[in-house]
């Protein structure tokens, strides 16, 4: 199969359309074959990598409707800590990805069960988390972990992230960031009702079951998307999904690198590394 390129640009962002014409000229012009994104949604042609011109939400949602399909993203968001290349680089980036100079990051999904009386309801899967949320009053979730009863948290809800999304909810909720390549889940209680706060990172070939034992119901919520309200008794059986979340990584991009840049993670910006210091810090080059 060639090497077809699918070129999907964020439609609310006008700076996006224009830079989308730019870059399909500049593609067509060294031979590539881009597909246009309704050609794309219609199937005409299964893409070898998509490049998504926005932030990290078009990102999810590309890796949504094309399960398993490596992406890069051209940053015109706002972090863009999935979307790694910024506006100003994507000529480089795409020099790259054409000369075929790139490796692609795989991470690990969530598939959700939500079980109520003993019948499936409705199963769906994640990207980067799995929440029971709270309504307007506190919810009582049961933890089990294989079966094995681990607590009961009362408090505004549960959340089972993915290493790519544990720098989003699970990060913003206290929660551990777990480094690109870990085989695990987060699971973090959301403001429980409790002075022990303690946050799980569990393997991911693990079982989660997630009660609500409580009379107050909530809502499940996987990738920021409401899917349905559970009520007492409803059971949310979370598992390693089968498909697997594919970022394009290009030279100089880093993990830890784009955890510095992106959320000004450094204590002192001015620090020079004792251990290579020729690498860059904080983005820099």
């Amino acid at each position: 199969m060639s090497f077809r390129i699918g070129l999907i640009a964020a439609q609310n962002k006008p700076e996006a359309l224009l830079l989308a014409d730019e870059i399909k000229r500049w593609l067509g012009t060294r031979g590539c074959d881009v597909i246009s994104e309704d050609n794309l949604l219609a199937g005409i042609a299964p893409p070898s990598v998509l490049v998504t011109l926005g932030g990290d939400g078009l990102i999810m949602r590309m890796a949504h409707e094309f399960p398993d399909v490596p992406i890069l993203g051209i940053n015109l968001g706002k972090i863009g800590f999935l979307a790694m290349t910024e506006r100003e680089d994507w000529e480089r980036a795409l020099t790259q990805l054409i000369e075929r100079h790139y490796t692609v990051q795989e991470g690990p999904t969530l598939t959700a069960n939500l079980v109520r009386a003993g019948r499936s309801i409705s199963e769906e899967w994640a990207i980067n988390d799995v929440v029971i949320r709270a309504g307007m009053q506190m919810i009582e979730v049961q933890l089990y972990v294989d079966e094995q009863f681990v607590n009961v948290y009362p408090g505004d809800g549960m959340i089972v992230a993915t290493p790519q999304g544990s720098t989003a909810y699970c990060m913003s909720a206290g929660g551990p960031v777990l480094g690109a390549g870990v085989k695990g889940f987060a699971v973090v209680p959301i403001c429980p009702h409790s002075p022990i706060r303690t946050t799980l990172v569990i393997p991911e070939e693990s079982l989660v079951e997630l009660v609500v034992v409580h009379e107050h119901g909530g809502h499940l919520i996987l990738d920021g998307v409401p899917q349905a309200a559970v009520a007492e008794g409803d059971v949310i059986r979370v598992r390693c999904g089968d498909h697997l979340f594919r970022l394009v990584m290009l030279a100089g991009m880093n993990f830890y690198q784009a955890f510095q840049k992106k959320f000004n993670f450094m204590i002192r910006p001015d620090v020079v590394p004792t251990l290579h210091p020729h690498r860059p810090v904080n983005g820099t080059r």
